[in-house]
């Protein structure tokens, strides 16, 4: 043919085409290049400088009526005899920064802005052997949890363990929305092993926060109660026999706790324990409120289907189909440890069935009615702040 005719694919007058695999194994390798450098940059970012999140929003200390969840008998109740006067919301000063976290799967690296490169990567590798194996088993063990719902390094081992050397896993949850540090909040579950779906509700809220997102901070621990949880049967206590919700170190426990065993006639579901905050769990949880510094604990339960409430602030009038009923006072219990003695307001989810969660549309709007409540919590918590300071700059 004359000039302008196509030449033969790999023939000497028109040269070799390049070969359709050797295009595509070069474009994945630049891809691949692109990516490293990018991760090296955004480290030597965060080594050499990186800007601080933005800084906690100043909490409200808020203490009033105080118990723990326990639907029984009137024997079993205690009730709040001298109890002290609600104390004065007072917001704490605001705290620095803090330094970028260091991933436990990459010693030394830090995280860099609330959705960097880096923290992503975190949240898309797998999790330890430890979680992994937690995973798995408690997947078998309570209706609603699946192994993928926990399969990432979004779960960490606390380095804290039960009685009988069961790891205690925690989830923290970054704010994804609005504006970050405007509230932090602790959720429990399991804290009476028989509980299970306590579980599988907290599992359920998660995904619900990962496809929706959330403005605020949390530290989900999704199981206290790990030797409880995977007994066979299930206990409400651990493995010392021991009742996690009436072993925690409130005012007064030595002699209250006695009085109130007593009451229930020495039962062993009850046994507060020999000494206050004797047990592993609860010195965990304890720690966990101490560092985290929750604005507002969740803790879930069942099966007594009420809502309980112990704060200053308006309770929650319902969560779903749970309606507020406010129960006695407890010695040892969370509501009296951190709401009475630490000025945080303490929800307790009292869920119908044990061991069955509720079903999907009845979680979904459970969360909803939660969100609804964090949100005026937290406008008056601002609101609060902003008076304060405009009248100490007057």
């Amino acid at each position: 043919m004359a000039n302008g005719s196509f030449k033969k694919k790999g023939s000497a007058q028109g040269g070799a085409n390049p070969n359709p695999k050797v295009l595509v194994a070069g474009w994945i390798g630049s891809m691949v290049l692109v990516a490293l450098i990018t991760v090296f940059v955004t480290y030597q970012f965060s080594e050499e400088g990186d800007q601080s999140q933005p800084g906690d929003s100043s909490q409200v200390a808020s203490s009033g009526d105080e118990r723990a969840v326990e639907k029984s008998s009137p024997d079993t109740q205690i009730e709040n005899e001298g109890a002290a006067p609600d104390s004065q919301v007072a917001a704490n000063e605001p705290e620095p920064a803090p330094e970028p976290a260091e991933p436990p799967f990459m010693p030394g690296l830090k995280l860099v802005g609330p959705r960097g490169i880096v923290q992503l990567a975190g949240v898309n590798l797998p999790p330890s052997e430890t979680v992994a194996s937690w995973c798995r088993d408690l997947a078998q063990r309570v209706s609603g949890v699946e192994p993928s719902d926990c399969m990432s390094g979004a779960f960490a081992d606390s380095g804290h363990k039960s009685v009988n050397g069961r790891p205690l896993i925690v989830r923290r949850i970054e704010p994804s929305r609005n504006a970050a540090g405007s509230g932090r909040v602790l959720l429990i579950a399991a804290t009476h092993g028989d509980e299970l779906s306590s579980v599988g509700t907290v599992f359920d809220w998660m995904n619900i926060i990962a496809d929706k997102g959330t403005p605020y901070e949390w530290q989900v621990a999704p199981v206290l109660n790990p030797d409880g949880l995977f007994h066979e049967p299930p206990t409400r206590v651990n493995a010392n026999g021991v009742d996690l919700n009436r072993n925690l170190p409130t005012a007064g426990w030595a002699k209250e706790s006695r009085d109130y065993w007593r009451r229930v006639g020495f039962e062993k579901r009850r046994f507060p324990g020999e000494s206050a905050g004797s047990e592993p769990e609860n010195k965990w949880l304890a720690e966990q409120i101490k560092q985290f510094k929750p604005d507002v604990i969740i803790s879930m339960h069942a099966p007594y289907g009420v809502l309980d409430y112990d704060g200053d602030f308006p309770a929650p009038r319902k969560m779903g189909s749970l309606n507020l009923h406010r129960l006695g006072v407890y010695p040892g219990s969370l509501g009296n440890f951190a709401s009475r003695m630490q000025g945080i307001p303490v929800i307790t989810v009292e869920l119908d069935d044990a061991d069955e969660p509720p079903t999907d549309r009845e979680m979904a709007q459970m969360f909803t009615d939660l969100n609804e409540w964090l949100d005026r919590y937290f406008r008056s918590v601002r609101q609060a702040s902003a008076s304060r300071t405009g009248s100490e700059a007057g």
